[in-house]
């Protein structure tokens, strides 16, 4: 008999540490019986789609210049970007600006692109644009597994309020792709010739906005 109530006292004092330490853990926690909370969903600015197809680049670019996001923009060029305008190229070297067109990478599209947009989001009431592709491309796409070549005629309204003007810029954009290793799509090489030659286009805009 002796032996079973030091047992059963035993067991006691086991149950009581027991739910001393459990209470004292549940304390140190400021609420455990909470859920965990989901990370908030990544929002994209403005009008975007993955670009898990050649075309779909295209559009975003289209979006992203008509919307004025720089970072949509961004989000179209690869890492090894470069430009070439091959007629507004020669104009500037015999107008003696060899630099306008010259060593135009990625850093360059971004720099002049934030100038662009930046310039006329800040005067929306007296400057704006629109561009705008054709649906019927001048030759047809050549899409590959992981290469693409798409050729689009654009053209970008520009209207100035004081004084009134409107200027047209019309050409061709033809645009390098390649797949990357998310199976996404993205620009390395953007080419662009003038809707007739010795025309006011893409090129000419941008070089405007070079610093």
């Amino acid at each position: 008999m002796m032996i079973c109530k030091n047992i059963i006292h035993r067991t006691s004092i086991l149950l009581i540490l027991g739910s001393l330490f459990l209470f004292i853990c549940l304390l140190g926690c400021k609420n455990p019986f909470k859920t965990r909370k989901s990370p908030p969903p990544i929002i994209t600015e403005g009008t975007w789609d993955t670009p898990f197809r050649p075309e779909i680049v295209i559009q975003n670019l289209l979006y992203a210049y008509n919307e004025k996001i720089i970072g949509n923009f961004i989000l179209c060029l690869s890492d090894s970007f470069g430009f070439s305008a091959s007629e507004d190229s020669i104009d500037a070297v015999n107008q003696g600006r060899p630099e306008l067109f010259a060593n135009w990478d990625k850093s360059t599209e971004v720099s002049v692109t934030t100038n662009i947009f930046t310039t006329f989001r800040q005067n929306v009431d007296s400057i704006s644009y629109v561009l705008s592709f054709d649906p019927t491309p001048p030759v047809p796409d050549d899409i590959g597994a992981t290469v693409a070549v798409l050729s689009r005629d654009y053209l970008l309204f520009i209207s100035k309020a004081i004084p009134p003007e409107t200027t047209w810029v019309k050409g061709t954009a033809t645009f390098h792709m390649r797949q990357t290793s998310l199976n996404w799509w993205s620009i390395y090489f953007w080419s662009d010739i003038p809707d007739i030659s010795g025309g006011y286009d893409w090129g000419d805009f941008k070089a405007g906005f070079r610093q």
